[in-house]
């Protein structure tokens, strides 16, 4: 039944839409007890229970990396308790990654959250002005089922583009991938539609997990390195699920070292702490990479057996392979993500134990130094290519570049060299600044120099997905996808009307699965470019800061209230979330909404089955029947065990086949988006280039001298607990993060309100004045709405420009100078 408002809703503003839901009280009641966070004394922690109980499997779907399994109770029909899912559900070699944190035991109070769509709005005043009528179903059906007709009649189906990022992944609902649901897959597909992804963390996603296909050990391994190196992330709060793994490594006499421009939880907790310039980390590998290699210490064993050191580079960068020799590539096995048969052409190598060329798989010694001529090729190894490349990149100038201590960036390297196993968690710190995704190559090379990878306790990167299964992605699509690129270009696209070659002319955006215009870089921009979108719809639970700038809203469910499954998961247990309560108020799942708007498109038979049906159509493959991981194995809610996830799979697979090697040199790069640009040479191989605009020498730090950057912390998933009660009275506000002594050098003392400014935008913040973040650093915690900031948004002082390989929201890559407000 829906809730009905006090007051009239012809003029719902945001503050009164909040004032109706009780947000503006400050801190609310712990769902369906009345209690505070601050009044819940011992006496008072365990209610007495007198009404019946249900259980039901959920599951966290914020997509903070974990979606862990959790038992969700419901009392008199409301969702009154969470819990890891019972010890006694789990495999025994599987207790361990039992896990939980605060971000999921606030989910009830998320279900109850104030700021909860309850039914479907429509905007009355000026875009952004947050005044709305509330309207029917059948008016929001109609008015944008008939917006996107007219749309596709006179434009075509590129005019119409779904905008998503990683807010709750589903096969039914959501859209991973930045399509891939029953509901937006086939919506898409069928239409043609444009296909708008994330920018968020696609440098790394782009070059170390697409192009270098480098994966990483799962973190239960982290227990039999030696030397753990968090760089770029703070696990102990940003992913304690890691934290724990470490911990043990600890005890068992690991070291821990933390490379980041803020101190954090797990730099307190570090051996050993070296606070970087933000933006300059690939600097630094290349230097130790270098002075690795000057004293010795490099691993040649496994640079030559394991890594693609021994290819042999051509003068135009690709590979000389046996067909550049007279024989012919053969056909191999049909590709299943394209259709079509792969091609068999092996590199080639010299090989010091014959002194000539072979085939790789025929070499004996290859050689990974030196140059040769071969039938008028001249070529080198990919290892002495790029040591010749990154030459000139010395401990002492890293140092200069990084602001550290030369001896301290020489340690790090000794200890990369000769205190292995080395297992790097880099997360997604190090992929924030335009520069980024260079530093994953860098990465590569520095492990692929000193050996740590492809065994026990090394690792390059963090954990893998670890409960993937199988899925029929043609149960999730229509036709074929339309263009597909990274929603941070919509202020091209507004302008140009084109894509690259393809015409576009955006007519209607869908804003879904994720709050862009809050969690992107480059707001200000973003905003003016939706803002010449003729009409704009978002789907959300909440009336967050995208919703603000739409022309209809359409309220989705929390996780506990619909039935969906999520083939990916960081657990070998799949992701199943049973539907545990009705959904709230008039709230619909993004699969009822496309059945809603259907009959105005000519859509009514692709979602005509039940949900139940097409999770079946989705799942029960014969790979997954077979294993036991069918949707019908899981759906009465059974925690069912991914059986192709061994112990054997805990460390990252890196041999000495062609294509099992560790990689830090792309043979053929490739933009994630291609619209046409010119892809430097400088791809292929491990690189530093200064950040776009967050760099030392920059002439506009006389202006705004200090680098801007922001952390995730444990209280947030991106935009999702914004004002969910428990997390704001453990986080009640945003603080800008600056250092003591540039706060004296501005007059500004502790919890001052100051503003932070340059020529993107600004915000208006109170001052977390601290020893603890590097000297000409500032920092903001992700995740605020705009509203809760005095002024402004933290997001308002980024830009929207992006690097043109890798498409990739720059969060941290910005100046700005700072003043007593």
């Amino acid at each position: 039944m829906a809730q009905e408002t006090h007051q009239s809703t012809a003029q719902l503003t945001r503050r009164s839409f909040l004032k109706t839901t009780g947000a503006v009280a400050g801190v609310a009641a712990v769902a369906g007890t009345g209690v505070t966070l601050a009044g819940l004394g011992a006496e008072s922690a365990v209610a007495e229970v007198t009404a019946e109980e249900t259980t039901f499997r959920g599951a966290c779907r914020g997509n903070c990396g974990s979606r862990c399994p959790m038992k969700v109770t419901v009392r008199e029909g409301k969702v009154v308790k969470v819990t890891a899912t019972p010890e006694e559900e789990w495999a025994p070699e599987d207790i361990e990654r039992r896990r939980f944190c605060v971000k999921g035991f606030s989910q009830p109070q998320r279900v109850y959250d104030a700021d909860r769509l309850k039914y479907p709005l429509r905007r009355v005043g000026e875009r952004g002005a947050g005044e709305w009528e509330r309207i029917s179903w059948d008016d929001a059906f109609k008015e944008v089922g008939e917006k996107i007709a007219a749309a596709v009649k006179d434009f075509g189906g590129t005019s119409i583009g779904v905008w998503s990022s990683y807010g709750s992944y589903g096969s039914l609902n959501g859209a991973m991938g930045g399509f891939q649901s029953v509901a937006y897959g086939r919506f898409t597909t069928a239409l043609g539609a444009c296909i708008m992804g994330a920018g968020a963390d696609t440098a790394q996603q782009h070059a170390q997990s697409t192009l270098l296909g480098n994966s990483g050990n799962d973190f239960v391994d982290v227990v039999n390195s030696k030397t753990i190196v968090a760089w770029g992330g703070n696990p102990a709060e940003a992913y304690v699920h890691a934290w724990h793994f470490i911990c043990d490594a600890r005890e068992q006499g690991a070291k821990l070292i933390t490379v980041d421009p803020q101190f954090t939880t797990s730099a307190m907790h570090s051996d050993s702490y070296l606070p970087v310039t933000p933006g300059t980390d690939g600097a630094m590998m290349l230097a130790m990479i270098n002075y690795i290699v000057e004293q010795g210490w490099q691993d040649t064993d496994f640079l030559k057996n394991k890594t693609v050191s021994p290819f042999l580079v051509k003068e135009d960068g690709t590979y000389l392979r046996l067909s550049d020799l007279g024989t012919p590539a053969t056909q191999g096995p049909v590709n299943p993500l394209t259709g079509q048969p792969t091609l068999i052409d092996p590199v080639v190598v010299w090989d010091e134990a014959t002194d000539s060329w072979s085939a790789l798989s025929q070499a004996t010694d290859p050689a990974i130094e030196g140059t040769y001529t071969i039938d008028g090729f001249t070529v080198s190894p990919v290892f002495a290519t790029v040591l010749d490349k990154i030459g000139s990149y010395t401990i002492e100038g890293a140092a200069e570049t990084c602001g550290l201590e030369a001896d301290d960036i020489r340690e790090l390297a000794r200890v990369y060299a000769q205190e292995g196993p080395v297992y790097t968690m880099t997360f997604q710190g190090l992929g924030h600044h335009v520069n980024s995704h260079h530093n994953y190559k860098n990465l590569a090379m520095l492990h692929a120099v000193t050996g740590n990878a492809g065994k026990p306790g090394a690792s390059v990167c963090g954990s893998p997905s670890t409960g993937l299964v199988g899925y029929n992605t043609k149960a999730l699509m229509m036709g074929m996808p339309g263009p597909r690129f990274c929603g941070m270009y919509l202020p091209q696209i507004m302008e140009e009307k084109k894509f690259g070659k393809t015409p576009i002319d955006l007519q209607v955006l869908w804003i879904c699965n994720g709050n862009v215009l809050s969690c992107e870089s480059g707001r200000q921009e973003l905003i003016e470019a939706v803002k010449k979108v003729p009409f704009v719809v978002c789907a959300d639970v909440n009336l967050n800061d995208s919703a603000q700038w739409a022309d209809v809203v359409l309220p989705v469910p929390h996780a506990f209230e619909v039935l969906d499954m999520d083939p990916v998961c960081s657990v070998p247990y799949p992701t199943l979330a049973q539907k545990g309560i009705e959904p709230l108020y008039e709230c619909k799942s993004d699969l009822d909404i496309m059945r809603g708007i259907a009959p105005y498109i000519g859509m009514e038979k692709m979602f005509a089955q039940t949900d139940e049906e097409f999770l079946s159509l989705v799942y029960d493959i014969p790979t997954n029947t077979a294993g036991g991981v069918s949707f019908d194995a899981m759906k009465d809610g059974a925690l069912v065990r991914q059986p192709g996830y061994t112990e054997a799979k805990h460390v990252a697979a890196v041999g000495s086949d062609e294509a099992t090697r560790l990689k830090y040199y792309i043979e053929k790069p490739t933009a994630r988006n291609d619209f046409g640009q010119e892809i430097a040479d400088y791809e292929r191989y491990p690189y530093y280039e200064h950040a776009y605009e967050s760099y030392e020498e920059n002439p506009l730090r006389e202006k705004y001298p200090l680098m801007g950057c922001s952390e995730h912390n444990k209280y947030h998933v991106h935009s999702q607990l914004a004002y969910t009660p428990i997390m704001r009275e453990l986080e009640p506000e945003p603080l800008l993060k600056i250092n003591a002594s540039d706060a004296a050098a501005r007059g500004i003392t502790q919890g001052d309100v100051v503003k932070a400014y340059n020529d993107h935008g600004y915000v208006v913040i109170k001052a977390l004045v601290t020893e603890g973040i590097k000297p000409g650093v500032i920092s903001i915690p992700h995740g605020f709405q705009a509203d809760q900031f005095i002024e402004g948004h933290s997001q308002d002082l980024t830009s929207v420009y992006m690097n043109d390989f890798c498409s990739n929201s720059a969060f941290y890559d910005f100046l700005c100078e700072v003043e007593k407000y």
